[in-house]
């Protein structure tokens, strides 16, 4: 909690919670301790940037995050194998609105004050690039996608990989596959990728080469695994391929942790109204939930290192290495 604290002191001017300039007004109450300046502040945001800070309660702030009074070790952000993400998407942290609400924030993960805020609040230096650049390699990373309990693609992660083979036009150019296991996707033995690989080898004339597969488990690792990869590879593009519904998270991830790897939409015309609307709901709740978490926690970094093995295919496959130790920082 104090790291939460020192870091709204450090990064932000103070501001009143009606501003004009204000577009939103948040107020978040830590219930784990009294800090020297108070158990609450606030954060007001204007269109595209935090703009600042106040101490204490407002009582006519409608929105409110509220964290739970103590942090089990395993949920401690950036310490535990649980990172904050993980946590706020759990429950343990509470809002007093529609989670969508702060869906509306997302382009301010580009605003110098909140770029500020969040390095304030991370315990750990940027990481440096592993690999020497080559001139032109490009990596097209096709997200996971549900599949069924026999392992057979939905139409989402079928559209999904049509358009990232159709991406690979130029050379150079290098396919990644992602998706491990996790309860909203896949609940098979198998993890995602061997399912996509397995439809891509079903097509006619073969599948496209494949670089690596990245064991993931949801759409954060998604972006942290491509951003090793790349640095590993020395591959100056990534194009992440996604649907229309999932690709504003992405992007708000990729601002965070790479901010020159691009998002690739894709639409899907064949579903259901009903559906396309509930996948758009689901979205903007769990972009307002990631959001949530940046503002607590900073930016995610996986807990463990990855390790690459070969799994008896013939390209590399990325997954976190559950036999090193957690890498453990201060938690805030």
């Amino acid at each position: 909690m104090d790291q939460l604290f020192e870091a709204v002191d450090r990064a932000l001017p103070r501001r009143p919670p009606d501003d004009r300039r204000a577009r939103l007004a948040l107020q978040v109450t830590g219930t784990g301790g009294e800090p020297r300046t108070g158990a609450s502040f606030g954060l007001v945001f204007g269109a595209d940037d935090l703009l600042g800070c106040w101490w204490g309660d407002s009582p006519s702030t409608r929105l409110r995050l509220r964290l739970p009074a103590e942090l089990p070790a395993r949920f401690r952000a950036n310490g535990g194998t649980v990172t904050g993400t993980s946590l706020t998407m759990s429950g343990a942290v509470g809002f007093s609105a529609d989670w969508a609400e702060l869906a509306a924030l997302r382009n301010c993960a580009d605003g110098p004050l909140f770029q500020a805020y969040v390095r304030a609040l991370d315990a750990r230096p940027p990481a440096s690039a592993k690999g020497a650049g080559r001139a032109g390699r490009r990596a097209v990373v096709v997200l996971a996608a549900p599949n069924d309990a026999h392992g057979t693609l939905s139409t989402i992660a079928r559209a999904r990989t049509r358009r990232a083979v159709e991406l690979l036009d130029t050379p150079g150019t290098h396919l990644v596959l992602t998706g491990g296991f996790g309860a909203q996707f896949n609940t098979t033995d198998q993890p995602h990728w061997r399912h996509c690989a397995a439809w891509l080898a079903g097509r006619p004339g073969g599948p496209p080469p494949v670089l690596a597969c990245l064991e993931t488990r949801h759409s954060y690792d998604d972006v942290l695994f491509a951003d090793e990869l790349a640095r590993h590879h020395g591959i100056d593009e990534v194009l992440l391929v996604t649907s229309d519904h999932h690709a504003a998270r992405i992007r708000y991830l990729t601002r965070l942790v790479r901010p020159d790897f691009r998002v690739v939409a894709v639409s899907h015309p064949d579903l259901p109204e009903e559906e396309s609307a509930r996948l758009g709901r689901h979205d903007a709740g769990a972009l307002g939930r990631t959001i949530a978490s940046t503002i607590l926690f900073g930016r995610d970094h996986l807990p463990l290192p990855l390790r690459r093995v070969a799994d008896g295919v013939p390209h590399e496959v990325w997954r976190l290495d559950t036999t090193a130790p957690e890498r453990t920082t201060d938690s805030p």
